[in-house]
């Protein structure tokens, strides 16, 4: 799997949990917790685990792009 695949697949499934939580927060199960907490705690996730990912993909693209010119 590559590198850009694995990042789309990493943040379909943190945006999947997040709502999973929203929905246990709103049946009950998750009394204590808010929806700022839930998607604070998914954004933390994403930044942490797929920015550098996002990063290096970026950045290989600006190089691929500038490597095609010369």
């Amino acid at each position: 799997m590559k590198v850009k695949n694995t990042s789309l697949l990493i943040k379909i499934i943190l945006i999947v949990v997040g709502f999973a939580l929203c929905v246990l927060h709103w049946v009950g199960v998750l009394p204590e917790a808010e929806i700022k907490e839930i998607w604070l705690s998914i954004g933390f996730a994403y930044g942490v685990g797929l920015g550098t990912i996002d990063f290096n993909i970026c950045r290989d693209n600006w190089i691929e792009k500038k490597g095609e010119e010369e």
